[in-house]
């Protein structure tokens, strides 16, 4: 265990400013440093984030390292190759394997603790205290961190279910999300893809760049519980008070939206689809205008409960028939000259030769770690106007790649004290 002269040993080691390890003054998050040690997509992506944001992220692996490295689809090349997830999302960000079990392994993670102005974990409640590693222990070696804990049922509440294990499917579950997605006379739908996981990692993000304002302000570090289910729920907009106060639980009703319309997928000719939305009664005439409807005649229907009488289901049919009898281009041209919104729902392949995608430049290419060869995927979101904005300087690391250049950097160990960790298990590197 963690002995109070090591404890206190670390207390007292300088500080070292970042960045120190990645490119130096770019993006809005240059110098500040995250130490990152969850696994899969919740918390890793908030700290990816923060790496495409110009943060120096320290992402420690266990030993074998992440289970996304080892999960299909791979991109193959010669002997190598790379989950597509972990190649797109681990981009900018450091890798080193600790051993958590070993003395020395505990020690150097508090180290890189002492270095760091966040960090994120996403263990189940209870495994870092089991390890010696409590907030209270790392707070008495760096007052000011902001600690973020990401976990499925968060670290307080009823302990039947604190201690259960979680993906983003199981949040789903839990927050009620899953029993308003889907048709009236389906199962429930799992959103797709793992948009619950990337919910609870902006709500990270957001949740750890605000401790660190704090801990600027008033030189106190914070901890931050992250509960996934949570994330979820917050999102539901008014659906909480209609539950509440009205009495009416939502429930499954496809695509179509239940207080007005149309706002749904509607089918063409040419059998692609399109979504067309009309909110607000000035939105509604000119969507009538465009199908040639009059619009006294018909806007008490474009709220319920006229949508949901004869007359109501009517215009949906007319709507319906109107689309079915032309082209998604013929759909979209019409309904532009109205300035009604709508589009074509586009697979992945159309958005990648999209004019207005490749405008932006929200895909480029980068050279990947692993494969050692150039691979093409999602850019860096949002967009900011700086001279020197958010970029991607590197791949995704191989596992521990970054081990020796961290530990004698940040860490000031010797090159012969890193083989001996090396020697012990402590450290890994590949």
């Amino acid at each position: 265990m963690l002995s109070e002269e090591l404890i206190e040993a670390i207390s007292r080691e300088p500080k070292k400013e970042a960045p120190l390890l990645v490119p130096e003054g770019f993006g809005p998050l240059a110098g500040v440093r995250v130490v990152s040690s969850g696994i899969l997509i919740a918390q890793p992506f908030a700290a990816y984030m923060a790496a495409l944001w110009g943060a120096e992220v320290i992402h420690v692996e266990r030993p074998g390292g992440d289970t996304y490295r080892y999960s299909p689809p791979f991109i193959e090349f010669e002997d190598r190759r790379v989950n597509t997830w972990w190649a797109q999302e681990r981009r900018n960000v450091l890798s080193v394997v600790l051993d958590l079990k070993k003395d020395r392994g505990k020690e150097l993670f508090l180290r890189l603790l002492r270095q760091a102005d966040i960090w994120m974990e996403s263990s189940m409640p209870g495994t870092y205290q089991k390890l010696g590693i409590t907030d209270e222990v790392v707070r008495r070696v760096n007052p000011q961190l902001v600690i973020v804990h990401v976990s499925g049922f968060g670290h307080f509440g009823d302990r039947n279910y604190m201690g259960l294990p979680a993906y983003d499917a199981i949040a789903a579950a839990f927050s009620g999300w899953m029993s308003i997605n889907g048709f009236p006379d389906s199962p429930p739908y799992k959103p797709y893809p793992y948009t619950g996981d990337y919910l609870t990692a902006l709500h990270a993000l957001s949740a750890a760049l605000a401790g660190y304002i704090y801990a600027r302000r008033t030189g106190k570090g914070v901890s931050i519980d992250v509960a996934q289910f949570e994330c979820i729920a917050n999102v539901f907009g008014g659906l909480w008070l209609q539950t509440i106060e009205l009495g009416d639980e939502p429930r499954r009703r496809g695509n179509r939206d239940i207080y007005f319309q149309p706002y749904d997928i509607f089918e063409a000719k040419d059998g692609e689809y399109v979504f067309i939305g009309a909110l607000g009664y000035d939105v509604f005439r000119r969507l009538c205008e465009a199908i040639g409807l009059n619009y006294e005649e018909w806007k008490d229907v474009h709220y319920a409960p006229g949508m949901h009488t004869e007359k109501g289901r009517r215009f949906d049919s007319i709507l319906r028939e109107w689309v079915r009898s032309r082209t998604a281009s013929e759909v979209l041209e019409a309904l532009k000259r109205y300035n009604v919104p709508c589009f074509k729902v586009y697979g992945l392949r159309e958005a990648v030769e999209d004019s207005h995608y490749k405008a932006r430049e929200d895909f480029i290419e980068w050279v990947d770690e692993t494969l050692g060869r150039k691979i093409r995927g999602w850019g860096v979101v949002p967009k900011f106007t700086m001279e020197e904005g958010p970029r991607v300087w590197r791949g995704a690391p191989r596992l521990g790649q970054d081990a020796v250049e961290v530990l004698t950097k940040l860490l000031d160990c010797s090159y012969n004290e890193v083989k001996q960790l090396m020697d012990e298990g402590a450290v890994c590197c590949w």
